[in-house]
């Protein structure tokens, strides 16, 4: 570099110094200001971590340039603070993303106490740029994506960042765009924070946070992975959209914090919205460009499922990764259907389980005699020399399974769910000698997870099965691909729609191959494969695939083919109307959900699947302008709703929103 051209750069680095404003040091801090450490000249005090001091700092040489410097407090010295400082320091060498404050340097005093030198990101705390700027609901999910990609790419390099939360994340302008910063990847804390905010907690494993954002598992001690990360960004959902977390914490000790958050179900958001004040909601929704009802209706839907999803108490039951949560977001802002979903009837199911230990076992009884009956159908289709030896296998297991659930034998009672992780876990190591049994007890108990929604165990559940499945009876045998379509299902709910896709096709070709293309498995297998190929964009084939399906169910209807009745007709006219809805085709679509609801009147079939047709039906109308027939088609939809769900159910909200905007429409 010219002297000329490292004037101007010094005199450039001097103009921004003047620009920043001015941090009143405390202490001893005051006595390192103006002072260097190496190639760097501390300028002002910025903040403080658990483990260091930040200063403002100059760098001289070989570029001019402002920089954050993080130095370890001399009252941590001593050989355990230094690792861990020096492997935070070596952690941090490894990132390098747009999303993540970048490191340059690092090195120690004279006195040899460790530093590192990171990139000074000018720009504001996440919570106070969306407020000032005013940005909507969608504007700060664009921000949230690139923050969980920054987080991803740590979890890519190996690294928790265990204290996320608005005032660990800057947003830059950069090139007329707002770009959000982690720090404290390595950066200390905002000193101007509040002090209840701000406080760390060290549990026995070492593991630092701030309690709101802090999840179950953390503040237990409990081991942690990627997951605990996903909560702390599901508690900044929250307060991106609605200005208040999850879970009450202000003024609180630290055990009531923790008793709160691993004992209570996270809200959802809407909840929290209308439980505040008049005057308080609209000061909130107004921050978002919205109006209360706008606001209320956002939170009433998608949104406040994947907050609710990312905050879930047990680990299990949120997203797997801050990429899957991205790309949830992604899916709300494409309107494209989301991963997270309303709690099912089994999910209602487990709570009420939890609620009512005593009423369990006759639950449990019942799911056994589910599990016993499935397994005793597939172990009367084995070969005639094996059968009686894996029968006798399985009647022994569900016998030990039930005796092991009597309260006789237990100091408390048992939950469906902790039965079918017992029983996954004896299969595993009792059940050696009888592959077969063993592989269909895992794939029955597999899909149960699945429908309880604990995805991450169905899919190991059913990933064994599939392996054992295939040592027995060979890659290419029905009982694989049956396997393989549930399992595509689970890879789908993961969000990990490239692998769903592989799966279903894998399933759909063997049962080709078995049973030829004219046959209800492969019409299945077509139906879940079409709205995986929806969810990937891939709107032609999809269109393919759902027209293949409803072709082969109406041609087996009219032959008489008993596992195709009328309602599985119209269920699959309905999703290729649905389908063809977001592609434009709306007189199509109406045609197909027309013939669909008149196939189920026919069948007298007016259940909960037909309440939903209405509804959708009422959709496609609406968005052909014809709103006074869409809204007799909404409230018929409704009417024939409410039998099937709780009054305050998500489904009934979401109708009657639809309604409403008909009628606002009108």
């Amino acid at each position: 570099m010219s002297k000329e051209s490292s004037d101007r750069s010094a005199d450039t680095v001097s103009a921004r110094l003047r620009a920043i404003p001015h941090v009143t040091p405390r202490g001893a801090r005051l006595e390192l200001v103006n002072k260097s450490i190496g190639r760097y000249r501390l300028i002002n005090f910025l903040g403080e971590g658990g483990m260091g001091t930040v200063y403002l700092a100059e760098q001289h040489d070989p570029v001019h340039r402002i920089v954050a410097l993080k130095l370890m407090r001399s009252t941590l010295a001593g050989p355990a603070a230094e690792a861990r400082f020096n492997a935070e320091r070596q952690a941090l060498a490894r990132l390098s993303h747009p999303n993540v404050a970048a490191m340059y340097d690092a090195g120690a005093t004279d006195e040899g106490f460790p530093f590192f030198v990171m990139e000074r990101v000018e720009g504001m705390t996440l919570e106070k740029y969306c407020d000032e700027h005013r940005l909507t609901v969608r504007e700060r999910i664009v921000l949230l994506i690139q923050i969980c990609k920054g987080v991803q790419h740590a979890h890519q390099k190996g690294i928790l960042h265990r204290d996320l939360k608005p005032s660990n994340v800057l947003v830059a302008d950069v090139e007329g765009r707002a770009v959000p910063k982690i720090i404290d990847f390595g950066i200390a804390k905002a000193i101007d924070q509040p002090l209840l905010d701000t406080t760390a907690v060290l549990t026995a494993h070492g593991v630092i946070g701030t309690p709101a954002y802090m999840s179950p598992e953390a503040l237990n001690g409990d081991d942690l992975d990627t997951r605990t990360d996903v909560y702390a960004i599901g508690v900044m959902l929250y307060e991106m959209m609605t200005d208040v977390r999850p879970h009450k914490t202000e003024n609180l000790p630290l055990g009531a914090v923790i008793k709160s958050i691993a004992e209570r179900d996270a809200p959802l958001p809407r909840d929290l919205f209308r439980a505040a004040d008049e005057i308080t909601r609209q000061k909130i929704a107004t921050a978002r460009n919205e109006n209360e009802r706008s606001l209320d209706a956002l939170l009433g839907g998608d949104l406040g499922w994947i907050a609710r999803r990312a905050t879930a108490r047990e680990r299990e039951e949120r997203y797997g990764s801050a990429a899957d949560l991205a790309a949830d977001l992604e899916r709300y802002l494409n309107d494209e259907a989301i991963v997270a979903r309303p709690p099912t009837m089994r999910y209602r199911a487990t709570k009420f389980a939890r609620r009512h230990r005593a009423a369990v076992l006759a639950g449990v009884v019942v799911t056994l005699t589910i599990i016993a009956g499935i397994a005793g159908t597939t172990i009367g289709m084995l070969r005639a020399q094996r059968a009686r030896a894996e029968a006798e296998a399985v009647s022994k297991f569900l016998t030990d399974l039930l005796d092991s659930a009597s309260p006789w034998q237990r100091k408390n009672e048992t939950t469906v769910r902790q039965l079918l992780v017992e029983a996954a876990d004896k299969i595993t190591h009792q059940m050696n000698e009888q592959p077969a049994a063993r592989a269909q007890l895992l794939a029955t108990i597999g899909e149960s997870q699945f429908h309880l929604g604990h995805l991450d165990s169905a899919e190991r559940l059913l990933r064994e099965a599939i392996r054992l499945r295939t040592q027995i009876d060979g890659p290419d045998s029905p009982s694989v691909a049956a396997i393989e379509n549930n399992l595509g299902l689970v890879r789908k709910h993961q969000g990990h729609l490239a692998d769903a896709e592989r799966w279903l096709r894998s399933s759909i070709a063997i049962r080709e191959k078995t049973y030829g293309h004219v046959n209800h498995k492969v019409a299945r297998g077509l139906f879940d494969l079409a709205s995986i190929l929806a969810a990937r964009h891939e709107n032609i084939e999809a269109e393919v695939a759902f027209r293949e399906s409803l072709a082969l169910r109406e041609r087996l209807f009219a032959e008489g083919e008993k596992e195709v009745d009328a309602s599985t007709v119209a269920l699959t006219m309905n999703g290729l109307g649905k389908h063809l809805m977001t592609t434009g085709k709306l007189h199509e679509a109406e045609g197909l959900m027309r013939r669909g609801l008149e196939m189920r009147r026919r069948a007298n079939d007016r259940g909960y699947a037909y309440a939903l047709s209405l509804l959708d039906l009422g959709k496609v109308v609406a968005m052909q302008g014809r709103l006074a027939e869409a809204e007799a088609l909404d409230r018929m939809g409704i009417d024939a709703l409410r039998p099937f769900v709780e009054p305050n159910d998500q489904r009934i909200t979401d109708a009657e929103a639809q309604l409403a905007e008909v009628m606002r429409a009108r």
